[in-house]
């Protein structure tokens, strides 16, 4: 474990509080410190009934109609989610945490009680949820894990929160009463530690100028020892239910004063320190039927993007993905949405098209309600329903002329992959043409956008290669745009704008395929990727290079997104590598060198590639 230098007496706590904190706190320590009130069955007992007492909790939780969805945030050892898990197994619950810890006591704990059928674990953070859009019925962040962030971080975690809730859904929060906590302040307080009878905790505490921050510095004794076991530094925001309520309308959830509820903590044996522990609010709130987002157009809400995941810079390289601090194995760095994707018309796929609502992005099966084009366009745009018709018309108005005037044209004459190359493109311009009918929206909605471009930006900047192209190619494209894509395309790019725009597609598109790409090393027997349904573009995850030994793997999840997840551990600095082909289909050095120069115009150099290309001279040698 690791130990803060013993400073001895501070004038002040707060110049020594580490930024992010909470990464370190939250540890078998922790069990220690707060043991008295996260690990005591009969006060989560107590917790899950205040929950379920809620008469909008209880009347969801019933219900039978649907499966219902439980998000259950800085879930930490997953007291809560198992609790209900238990007593609502036809509800599905999943846990997030940042603690890989807690998460991992979490999971045996599941097993443990046998309800690993209905709830689930993952790592992640409150500020970006690794969920989709209106994922759960009900979200809830409980055990006082919020204002651990500054005001910014806070707000965007409410946003998160807003943004994975269904329409109508229910968000419970339990958080410091600060208005308790300002009127009862103690600077001071000691504990012997439950379980650990020679453990002592001692906790200082001092309040900002303003009231608004509550730091503590906790150290933890062990007199067996006798050593200092931690020395901990950390603060809380206080919120007060005014500035709550504040916060919540601010993210686009509507407080429910009436059902909220003071949770009082009773001291173990009338003794010891309860601190911010002893009296917090239970606050509910509601998403709105109709959304209050700022920008309807705005898809980028459900982007992940991992905390140590950073964009840099390479002369030879250009864009490049790399970790800022370690990660390991097994972590998604990345959930990117596309800015545009169409469906593949292979036919082991005839039952199989992507919903064309952009905020869906599912594949829509035969036996669900599909929706056609009321005009008959193309037979290829389906939705879901007609909710998801209704939701995507302003973007399908925009292309539903051209596929009806040269979609078939196109198909006929040109072949199937000019076809879909050039209705990306035509998708691509619908997005940028939304987003000129908007005008300005929103900045620094996400805490990710310091990093990484949104909307038509993060198109502008990508690499077209133009200059790699073949001549022939690139005069193909420009006959195919002038022929196609000048006339109703509503679009005012010149001639030479849009064969930019072909060569970006062609440089920067993903194929949707059922399965992971890049496992590597290569497994016996091997498993391929599968046939792919789909094209998208997805800026943010385009900018991850290309390497024959990979250490990041790709595969979309079902809801459209590519989801990036390292396949080993990565240090800090680390420069994060996908495949970019099924390593299964290309085992050869020179297949694979053949198959990038003429289908992403470059060699590779990686150490694989390297050392194949050396015994291979060296064999001839011989």
């Amino acid at each position: 474990m690791s130990i803060t230098a013993n400073l001895g007496r501070v004038a002040s706590l707060f110049p020594h509080i580490e930024k992010d904190w909470w990464k370190k706190a939250y540890n078998e320590m922790y069990l220690y410190t707060d043991g008295d009130c996260v690990e005591v069955p009969a006060i989560t007992e107590t917790e899950c009934n205040d929950l379920i007492g809620i008469p909008s909790v209880q009347q969801m939780l019933q219900t039978q109609e649907s499966p219902i969805k439980v998000l259950d945030l800085c879930c930490g050892q997953g007291r809560h989610s198992i609790n209900l898990a238990k007593r609502f197994p036809s509800v599905n619950f999943c846990g997030i945490d940042q603690s890989t810890y807690l998460l991992g006591l979490a999971r045996e704990r599941a097993i443990a009680e046998n309800v690993q059928g209905n709830v689930t674990f993952q790592k992640g953070d409150l500020r970006q949820v690794p969920a989709a859009n209106c994922s759960f019925d009900l979200v809830i962040l409980l055990g006082n894990s919020f204002g651990h962030c500054n005001d910014e971080g806070d707000l965007q975690s409410l946003r998160e929160v807003c943004r994975v809730l269904k329409p109508g859904g229910i968000f419970i929060i339990d958080h410091v009463d600060g208005s308790w906590i300002r009127s009862n302040f103690s600077q001071s307080g000691w504990e012997w530690l439950e379980g650990k009878e020679t453990l002592l905790a001692c906790r200082e505490r001092e309040l900002s100028p303003d009231k608004t921050l509550l730091a503590s510095r906790e150290i933890v004794i062990d007199l067996e020892g006798p050593s200092i076991r931690q020395d901990l530094f950390y603060s809380v925001r206080l919120y007060d239910l005014e500035e709550m309520d504040n916060l919540l309308q601010r993210s686009g959830l509507s407080l429910q004063a009436e059902d909220g509820i003071k949770i009082t903590t009773a001291k173990r044996d009338g003794s010891g320190d309860m601190g911010m522990m002893e009296r917090r609010q239970l606050v509910v709130a509601q998403k709105p039927v109709k959304s209050t987002a700022s920008n309807a157009l705005d898809q980028d809400a459900d982007v992940y993007v991992h905390p140590s995941l950073v964009q840099s810079y390479n002369r030879h390289k250009g864009r490049l993905l790399q970790v800022s601090a370690f990660v390991p194995a097994g972590t998604t760095i990345l959930a990117d949405i596309p800015y545009a994707l169409t469906p593949s018309l292979d036919p082991s796929h005839p039952n199989a098209p992507i919903c064309s609502n952009l905020k869906c992005r599912k594949q829509v099966s035969q036996c669900t309600q599909r929706e056609s084009c009321q005009r008959n366009c193309i037979r290829d745009v389906v939705w879901c329903n007609n909710l998801c018709r209704t939701a995507d018309q302003a973007r399908h108005d925009f292309e539903c002329a051209w596929l009806k005037n040269y979609g078939e044209t196109i198909r006929q004459n040109e072949g199937q992959y000019d076809f879909t190359m050039l209705w990306t493109v035509m998708r691509l311009l619908a997005g940028r043409y939304l987003e000129l009918q908007v005008g300005s929206r929103p900045s620094k909605l996400y805490s990710w956008e310091d990093r990484f471009q949104r909307g038509w930006e993060s198109i502008e900047i990508l690499h077209s290669n133009r200059e790699n192209w073949p001549q022939t190619q690139i005069l193909h494209w420009k006959r195919l745009v002038e022929v196609y894509l000048t006339h109703d395309n509503q679009s005012d790019l010149s001639v030479d704008d849009l064969v930019d725009l072909v060569c970006k597609e062609e440089s920067n598109s993903f194929g949707l395929y059922p399965k992971d790409t890049g496992l590597f090393p290569i497994s016996d027997p091997p498993v391929e990727r599968g046939v792919d349904y789909g094209l998208g573009i997805y800026p943010r995850a385009t900018i991850i290079n290309h390497s024959c030994i990979p250490n990041v793997t790709w595969k979309p999840d079902n809801d459209g997104r590519m989801v990036l997840t390292t396949s080993r551990d990565l240090a800090a600095g680390d420069e994060c590598f996908i495949c970019y082909f099924d390593p299964c289909k290309y085992v050869d050095v020179k297949a694979r060198q053949k198959l990038l120069q003429e289908n992403f115009l470059f060699s590779c150099h990686c150490d694989r590639c390297t050392q194949e290309q050396a015994e291979e001279v060296y064999s001839r040698l011989e």
